[in-house]
């Protein structure tokens, strides 16, 4: 709403301004020596910014294919490290069973205390 407002405003003032304004503003100063500058350097320009985009896109590329290869190696580590925890939770969970079924476990024992034990001695035999 506020643009088309605008708009209005500026071509209401250009139409009261009258038509020496209007092709002044049209108008543009021509090149000394016959060769229109702004068109050269907005050619040469171009291409700059056209080169300087695809190795901005390259260098993206590029980066993303970093990052994702990180992701796969963290990712890697990750599901090894939540291997050697499920194996050792499964140990003291047969672990658990078995004093549970022999009896041997004390009264207030209870299976966070017990797998937080057996987590903490299977680490330490481990490494």
């Amino acid at each position: 709403m506020n643009k088309v407002l605008l708009a209005a405003m500026v071509a209401a003032a250009m139409v009261m301004a009258g038509p020496q304004v209007q092709s002044a503003m049209a108008q543009t100063a021509p090149a000394k020596d016959g060769v229109d500058k702004s068109d050269a350097t907005a050619k040469s320009g171009a291409t700059t910014k056209s080169e300087s985009k695809s190795s901005a896109a390259d260098e993206r590329k590029a980066k993303r294919a970093a990052a994702k290869k990180a992701r796969a190696e963290k990712k890697e580590k990750a599901s090894a490290a939540r291997a050697a925890v499920r194996d050792r939770q499964k140990q003291c969970g047969a672990e658990w069973r078995e004093a549970k079924k022999a009896g041997k476990l004390e009264k207030n024992q209870t299976w966070p205390k017990f797998w937080s034990a057996c987590n903490a001695r299977m680490k330490a035999k481990a490494g």
